[in-house]
């Protein structure tokens, strides 16, 4: 049986309402990690109150003047040293924001992402032909996927959806 397909953009992205309708994320509590929509259509299409983290300051007051939902709060916030509690929200999300994160600190951005998850955490990250689209000329650096699925699996169960130029990794937290 073949997986069926998210829908993506015009630039080729997963749509983001597609990753939250396929791994059954509604009435949840959430952690967005990194300003952007998503926060946004959680709250408004699937009824989950989010908290976004970013650690710009212009990045979540630009989110959250783009929003209109009271269910949202913005917090600056590392995501590789989270003040919240253990198992604090039902899931974690990150969406294309793994490789803002320097190398050095990707382990740590996954183990905290974990650490206050109590269902599971989505991580959408591009393929190597996603990032040379979207960040050719940057500073940053590609995830390697291989090492992220490898360091997700080391965790709990990983469901993996390979996109054209995103895929998508949840990692199932055991009760």
């Amino acid at each position: 049986m073949q997986e069926e397909r998210l829908k993506e953009d015009a630039e080729g992205l997963i749509e983001r309402a597609e990753i939250l309708k396929r791994w059954a994320v509604e009435d949840k509590t959430v952690l967005d990690i990194g300003a952007g929509p998503l926060a946004t259509i959680a709250a408004r299409d699937f009824h989950c109150t989010v908290t976004n983290i970013d650690i710009s300051e212009d990045a979540l007051r630009d989110a959250e003047r783009d929003s209109e939902s009271e269910r949202i709060t913005f917090e600056i916030c590392d995501a590789t040293s989270l003040s919240y509690p253990d198992r604090s929200f039902d899931v974690v999300i990150s969406y294309g924001v793994l490789h803002h994160i320097e190398l050095d600190k990707r382990r740590k951005f996954i183990q905290e992402a974990y650490r206050v998850a109590k269902e599971k955490c989505i991580i959408a990250e591009f393929t190597s032909e996603g990032f040379d689209k979207i960040h050719a000329v940057s500073n940053f650096k590609a995830v390697d996927l291989e090492w992220l699925e490898r360091e997700l699996n080391s965790l709990g169960e990983v469901d993996k959806y390979s996109g054209l130029l995103m895929n998508v990794y949840v990692l199932f937290i055991r009760k």
